[in-house]
């Protein structure tokens, strides 16, 4: 289980799930917050974005040390992974 004061909640807007093209960060902070601002940014852009939504530590490189948590496919339908080790693999 994660320790929820040494934890930090980040999504990330994907124009139809392509990294290489327009990209942003929605939200930072608390899961529920996060994943409740990347629902209703989802549902704004209507279908051209795709939200995903990661954890990670703060004081960290977030490139280095973060895990996907859920993910909200735009109107393309695609599936977002994460490319990091399960943590059980890691530690």
């Amino acid at each position: 289980m994660q320790d929820q004061t040494n934890t930090v909640y980040f999504a990330q807007a994907f124009h139809h799930g392509e990294a290489e093209q327009h990209s942003y960060v929605v939200a930072i902070g608390q899961r529920a917050v996060v994943e409740a601002l990347a629902r209703a940014e989802h549902a704004r852009l209507r279908g051209a974005y795709g939200m995903a939504i990661y954890r990670t530590r703060p004081d960290v490189a977030a490139q280095d040390h973060f895990r996907l948590v859920g993910y909200l496919s735009s109107d393309m339908g695609e599936k977002w992974t994460c490319s990091q080790p399960d943590e059980e693999q890691a530690a």
